[in-house]
């Protein structure tokens, strides 16, 4: 088994090459669609409830152009392999500011299902906690200790919170279309039915993240927790591919959906960093 994983996950150098373009492709792609004004619906959703909205929206378009040179530049300097190290390393400082910044919308935006009670019911936060792993990359890069453990937990979390909410409803609802236009799940999920084929994922995710706790107990589970997120990670970036709504008319302009997807590169460049490390 322990032979058939070393196959399947990159070799050491190629988890570096991988963990630095899809850093790099994630800020470059979310920056080009600030400054070009695709991500205004998003932002003003996010602006609504804000404590501070009524100053962030008049000076919204500064704000979101601003946003986007800072994701575009990091990105860039992160990508480029002749920029001095001191330069990756402040762009890798700014990208763990921004998740940090992302993260405390948690705190200030409307991200909990009302209709299941609130929190711990998440809705448009699940995009957010991804930031913890991405943080987590970030920190690897600057070598910073600990940054091994802030991946594991932001997988364990986005796994585990998002794997419990597929036990609902809603979030069997939202995931119904994106598994019924993929030629990955349409031929056998449809005749399982929405819930029951939300909550056949939702224990897979749940598994996967009992066997990530394995870094603390058991080498092999843990292995295996890596390949079953993997998976997960690659069967989402899938839906890029086959769910139409992940576009505002095409390539390269995103849905909010397609945000949520395209993060997953960088969860999957996690996955990799924990098994090479």
């Amino acid at each position: 088994m322990q032979a058939v994983i070393n196959r399947i996950m990159p070799s050491a150098s190629g988890t570096h090459l991988f963990a630095v373009l899809s850093l790099a492709g994630v800020f470059i792609w979310f920056g080009l669609m600030n400054i070009a004004g695709l991500t205004d619906g998003s932002i003003n959703r996010w602006l609504d409830s804000h404590p501070l909205a009524d100053t962030l929206k008049t000076h919204k378009q500064t704000l979101t152009v601003g946003l986007g040179i800072l994701q575009l530049t990091t990105g860039a300097l992160v990508a480029i392999y002749a920029v001095p190290q001191r330069f990756k390393r402040a762009s890798y400082g700014v990208i763990a500011l921004l998740c940090l910044v992302s993260l405390s919308l948690l705190l200030t935006n409307p991200v909990w299902m009302s209709a299941l009670g609130g929190f711990p019911a998440i809705g448009t936060g699940q995009g957010l906690i991804k930031y913890i792993t991405i943080l987590g990359v970030a920190l690897w890069f600057l070598g910073v200790k600990g940054a091994r453990e802030v991946m594991l937990l932001g997988l364990i979390i986005v796994l585990g919170w998002i794997g419990a909410m597929k036990f609902t409803a809603p979030e069997a609802d939202g995931v119904w279309p994106l598994l019924t236009s993929s030629p990955l799940f349409n031929w056998w999920i449809i005749d399982l039915g929405k819930q029951t084929a939300s909550n056949i994922i939702g224990i897979i995710e749940l598994v996967t993240v009992i066997l990530l706790t394995g870094a603390w107990w058991n080498r092999k589970a843990f292995n295996f927790g890596l390949v079953l997120s993997a998976a997960t990670f690659v069967a989402t970036l899938s839906f890029l591919v086959t769910f139409d709504a992940s576009w505002l008319g095409g390539f390269p302009k995103l849905s909010s959906t397609g945000h949520f997807l395209l993060k997953d590169v960088i969860l999957l460049a996690a996955v990799f960093i924990l098994y090479r490390d």
